[in-house]
């Protein structure tokens, strides 16, 4: 596993568990407003596609995470509204542009 790899699962495994700890927030900011969320976006564009994977299989915010990195805001802010459509455009993006995504 890549020095990436290995860092962005442990960063993700605690953000998602601080979201589990949260789950009953209706205050989107408790999720966001973390530092393990910060670190996952200060991994910048390296971080996407393991963002992806992970989103590919539960949803928890992470298209908040994928517009702060990308700058792509078409889909909404990640954290309000319509998340499996959001989510399902941020799959339907990463399979059109996996191949030449830079930032």
């Amino acid at each position: 596993m890549s020095e990436v790899a290995t860092r962005f699962d442990a960063l993700a495994a605690r953000w998602e568990l601080h979201c589990a700890d949260h789950r009953e927030s209706s205050n989107p900011s408790v999720f966001l407003d973390h530092p393990t969320f910060e670190a996952l976006v200060e991994m910048g564009p390296e971080a996407v596609p393991h963002i992806i994977e992970r989103y590919r299989y539960g949803s928890l915010f992470w298209g908040a995470a994928l517009r702060r990195i990308t700058g792509v805001t078409t889909f909404g802010d990640g954290v309000v509204g319509d998340l499996d459509a959001t989510r399902r455009h941020w799959l339907e993006w990463w399979d059109a542009h996996q191949g030449t995504y830079t930032r």
